[in-house]
């Protein structure tokens, strides 16, 4: 058993081989196939299952089945199927997650993909950055984010609103739980919809939301809210020198801004 989990909800267009490519996987895979094809996809994955129905339905069942299994995992990835990445990025991804010690987030999407919110395409420069809202098509999940947040899987059977009443949930009190991750990109390659709204006409986004907000009626929970726009509150920033020289440049001004500081600074207990 690996130390994180990666669950995908898949059809029979799915891009999860590509996830398993690269490197060895640092994560188990749990595959839930929503298609036809009998067994088409149980030797790739540790936990294999084939039933229809909607993404976060779904999940909200595999979890609320499995929770000894899903509690012996770190962290759990939860992507929607046509998002291209493979296992070195998926590998560097959650390091990054338990390194940085967040609870929610998710990597970047690149440029070329197709998105709903641009705010989640990758800033370049950017390591990450500390924010108030992840999307429902790739969340990452720590330990203490699936106790506090599972419970709502079902609530939204198209997902939609979940993105915006899981940082009402989280709390997010010190700002540095929730984040989008830049240094990982993934790739949505398909128009936002997907496979299983066409397989799912009943879902209904609209009635959705409208669910969630009688549900916790003590959060507003509408995106167009003024709360609940796009905030970067933090966001850690990579700086390359790509030459000797100014490698050397910076080394050298970094030490003497270093020791202009370090005499200007009180001891540690005088």
């Amino acid at each position: 058993m690996k130390r994180y989990l990666v669950i995908g909800r898949v059809g029979d267009r799915s891009l999860h081989p590509h996830w398993l490519q690269g490197a060895t996987p640092n994560f188990d895979l749990y595959l839930s196939y929503f298609g036809d094809e009998a067994d088409k996809y149980r030797s790739q994955a540790q936990y294999y299952e084939q039933v229809k129905g909607g993404k976060w339905p779904v999940l909200h069942r595999i979890v609320a089945e499995n929770p000894e299994l899903i509690s012996q995992y770190d962290a759990v990835w939860m992507p929607d199927d046509d998002l291209l990445a493979d296992a070195a990025s998926i590998n560097r991804m959650f390091a990054l997650f338990e390194g940085l010690a967040l609870d929610l987030a998710q990597p970047a999407l690149s440029h070329d993909s197709y998105y709903s919110h641009a705010s989640l395409l990758q800033v370049p420069d950017s390591v990450v950055r500390y924010c108030n809202f992840v999307e429902v098509m790739a969340p990452i999940f720590s330990k203490l984010a699936m106790t506090q947040l599972q419970h709502s899987f079902g609530q939204s059977p198209s997902g939609w609103g979940l993105d915006n009443l899981w940082p009402h949930l989280l709390g997010n009190q010190t700002k540095r739980q929730i984040a989008v991750i830049d240094a990982v990109t993934v790739v949505h390659t398909r128009p936002v919809g997907g496979e299983l709204y066409k397989l799912n006409p009943e879902l209904s986004p609209a009635r959705d939301i409208e669910k969630l907000m009688t549900l916790y009626p003590q959060f507003n929970i509408h995106r167009r809210t003024h709360k609940n726009k796009f905030r970067v509150f933090f966001q850690a920033i990579l700086k390359e020198y790509n030459s000797d020289f100014k490698a050397f440049v910076a080394g050298k001004v970094q030490r003497i801004r270093n020791k202009q500081r370090g005499k200007n600074s009180k001891k540690y207990g005088s």
